[in-house]
């Protein structure tokens, strides 16, 4: 089961990088996760508890919550049989009274949105099998052969998928049919356009690069010919995401922008955040006042007794005991305040559909720093710190802060929701981390060395990097137990993101 969970990692930009887990829901009624992400910062970075709060790291870091986007190849979305918005569309439209019903008019739109999000998917995986089989190709292979029948996939596969789309433009262009229908049509068919145009002019750098001569000039004027019919569909549909020579092109960079986000808002879920346990905080923090006043109380009415009312005894009680109080409800505060934060977390998200009529989990977070004695032998064993790492931090070991999801998805509320779509296996978490905070306190990226060779004073420029070390531990609590740890190398340097690096467990 620990293998639902899928993890991709890269650079967002300079600043932020971007962590992808895939959750997939299994059968049964509940399906839950666990993951510790525990980081280990440099001391010289300045990034310590009372520098770095909770607040801090939550401003840092971003989250999107959306559906895992259902996977077809290229050639099943003309396929019948199976789960395809084309075949979906496709048997809307033969249904009776389809432009009166406003279920049938929200049915299509999604799957006008399904259909792009499901392409751009499908064509990102048959360029990642592509970039598979050269990495693959043994030495002194004929790369040419490997890749020969994807390209030409990608060609046929794409022009049948649009010619079927476009096939529908007769029932769209209607005066019965809404509005707000024909426009979603007309911008998934801009979408598509685009989108097919992008993938069409990567196809080409390929086979420039790994195609030999007579295929090359073959697939490269397919290419180029398959890139003119879609620009010349746009333009005559009066779509004006064309690239103009001797323009800014700035309205085609804004319409493909939004186009993107178009096709995968379907994809996104409604996410309310609140701060988990607000009550029982409340309720422990008036047990602590109401022990602190038992105390005042216990200590003026035994002074009352032993000495009077009005009397010099009884006023030193009176202050002692509110000198006490005050600081019995304060301690109790943070005795309280600390046994919650090791049973709950800060955060606790529900996770709706967009609608909000279906709750299909939960998730809940938590950040805090942590000593390294708390730490699993397994992770520190997967730090693998070394010599020179400590002389870097003194001897004194490095910060350590751990941030812990707990996931819970409910497998029947998916079924519910998303009965009548393509099939829905499970959901993205999408992180992005700013770690600007991390570079404040950074040498100079670049530092001159001067050495001598030959009896000449020579210069170099010495890169000066920084290593944030995230170690992750995936558990899964049920239906299955298991467990998996991996180990990220972020480095970075003041100018921000170098690389990632992932290094073996």
């Amino acid at each position: 089961m620990i293998e639902a969970i899928q993890q991709v990692i890269k650079p967002h930009d300079k600043y932020q990088m971007e962590i992808k887990l895939d959750y997939q829901v299994l059968p049964g009624q509940q399906t839950h996760y666990q993951i510790s992400t525990y980081i280990f910062v440099p001391q010289s970075l300045g990034i310590a508890p009372s520098t770095y709060s909770k607040a801090e790291f939550y401003r840092d870091m971003q989250n999107y919550i959306r559906l895992k986007t259902p996977a077809l190849i290229l050639r099943e979305f003309t396929k019948k049989g199976v789960s395809s918005p084309l075949i979906a569309l496709e048997k809307t439209l033969t249904s009776k009274n389809w432009t009166g019903e406003p279920a049938d008019r929200d049915h299509l739109i999604n799957n006008f949105k399904f259909l792009s999000a499901m392409l751009k998917s499908a064509i990102r995986e048959h360029f990642n099998l592509i970039q598979k089989r050269i990495a693959e190709a043994p030495p002194h292979s004929k790369v040419n052969l490997l890749i020969h029948n994807l390209v030409e996939e990608f060609l046929v596969e794409t022009k049948h998928i649009t010619d079927k789309y476009r096939s529908f433009y007769p029932a769209f262009n209607l005066p019965n049919v809404d509005e707000q229908l024909f426009a979603a049509y007309k911008l998934t068919d801009e979408s598509l356009s685009l989108l097919i145009e992008e993938s069409a002019v990567e196809m080409f750098q390929i086979v420039e690069a790994y195609l030999k001569k007579s295929d090359k000039i073959d697939y490269k004027q397919k290419l180029s010919e398959r890139v003119e019919c879609e620009t010349k569909h746009r333009r005559s549909r009066g779509y004006h995401s064309v690239l103009k020579e001797g323009d800014d092109n700035e309205e085609y960079a804004f319409r493909a922008s939004v186009l993107k986000k178009y096709a995968s808002s379907v994809l996104y879920l409604s996410t309310a955040v609140r701060r988990e346990g607000v009550g029982l905080e409340h309720f422990l923090f008036a047990v602590a006042a109401g022990l602190s006043m038992v105390f005042a109380t216990v200590v003026a009415f035994y002074f009352q007794q032993q000495y009077g009312q009005l009397t010099f005894p009884f006023f030193i009680a009176l202050v002692v005991g509110y000198m006490f109080k005050d600081r019995i409800k304060e301690v109790g505060r943070q005795w309280f305040a600390g046994f919650l934060q090791n049973i709950l977390y800060d955060r606790r998200t529900v996770i709706r559909t967009q609608d909000g009529r279906h709750k299909l989990g939960i998730l809940r977070e938590k950040v805090s720093f942590v000593a390294e004695k708390d730490v699993p032998k397994p992770i520190l064993k997967a730090r693998n710190r070394d010599q020179f790492t400590d002389l870097d931090n003194d001897g004194q070991g490095e910060y350590i802060i751990c941030y812990a999801k707990d996931i819970v998805l409910f497998a029947t509320a998916f079924e519910e929701a998303f009965a009548d779509v393509p099939e829905i296996t499970g959901i993205n978490d999408i992180l992005r981390y700013d770690i600007r905070a991390y570079l404040r306190k950074m040498g100079e990226p670049v530092e001159p060395r001067h050495y001598l060779e030959a009896g000449q004073l020579k210069t170099l420029a010495c890169h000066k990097v920084y290593h944030l070390n995230f170690i992750s531990r995936y558990r899964s609590i049920k239906p299955e137990k298991g467990k998996l740890d991996r180990h990220l190398r972020l480095v970075l340097n003041r100018e921000g993101i170098k690389r990632v690096e992932h290094v073996p467990v």
